[in-house]
């Protein structure tokens, strides 16, 4: 076993113990791994580096059928303001806030995905340069543009610095007076496997990409861009997929 691990599975057997917990709030989306946070003594971020010693920690409850995120990434160019360059461009007027803009399209690899119904976008992968980007037609299907790339060395760095290691918790939920309590009861540890296995992934459909431009719409930051440009989420089956199991625990 990685070294690395060591602490968080300490940790993991220490939480595991405590049996069901009172969550930090009813919220269905975030409860879960924010409490686990708690747990752990970290605070909530969404840093480029990993959460906690070197190792990128994540939750998913036991019947969750969504993918596991793994990070986002602004693009390399064209532009040195692409993602504002797209919003811009192929943006819709926000429904409550017209002065805003948005963009949001889950992308698909070589398949044309209707855009607001206007524009078709289409995820590629250019093996000869090294990146993925997007081919953008009109509602008729004639060519515009290709635009919004990444280079497969900008990928594998992030991926290495944010997830070389990633430990994924599972939770289980009750409700009890109005209150969600969680028990954490299986632990699974990975090792990242390299940027063939990521860019294999996105060929299998294995990971999902989406382009995410928008803005706050609450807070101190409200109407600030809150781009993510491309942000790439895996399904919970296909882990193995992207990564090697390092260790395996479940109670």
């Amino acid at each position: 076993m990685e070294k690395e691990f060591e602490t968080i599975i300490e940790e993991f057997k220490k939480i595991n113990m405590k049996g069901y917990m009172k969550g930090i709030n009813n919220n269905l989306y975030n409860s879960a791994g924010l409490t686990l946070e708690n747990q752990l003594g970290k605070n909530p971020d969404s840093m480029f580096l990993p959460d906690y010693y070197g190792i990128e920690v994540k939750c998913t409850q036991r019947f969750s059928r969504y993918n596991i995120s793994l990070f986002s990434l602004a693009f390399d160019g064209p532009d040195l303001f692409e993602s504002n360059y797209l919003l811009e461009t192929y943006g819709i007027r926000d429904e409550m806030y017209q002065e805003h803009k948005k963009l949001i399209v889950n992308l698909k690899l070589n398949r044309k995905v209707l855009v607001y119904d206007k524009y078709y976008f289409e995820l590629k992968i250019d093996y000869d340069s090294k990146k993925i980007f997007i081919r953008i037609y009109d509602n008729e299907l004639n060519f515009l543009e290709d635009r919004a790339f990444i280079f497969f060395d900008s990928l594998e760095q992030r991926l290495r610095v944010k997830l070389r290691y990633l430990a994924l918790f599972y939770a289980s939920k009750t409700v009890s007076n109005d209150n969600f309590y969680f028990r954490y009861y299986k632990l699974e540890c990975y090792k990242y496997k390299g940027i063939g296995a990521f860019i294999k992934c996105i060929e299998e459909k294995d990971i999902s990409v989406a382009l995410i431009l928008r803005f706050a719409k609450s807070g101190k930051d409200f109407g600030k861009n809150k781009n993510k440009s491309m942000q790439f989420s895996i399904r919970k089956k296909s882990l193995e997929e992207l990564f090697d199991q390092i260790y395996y625990f479940e109670n």
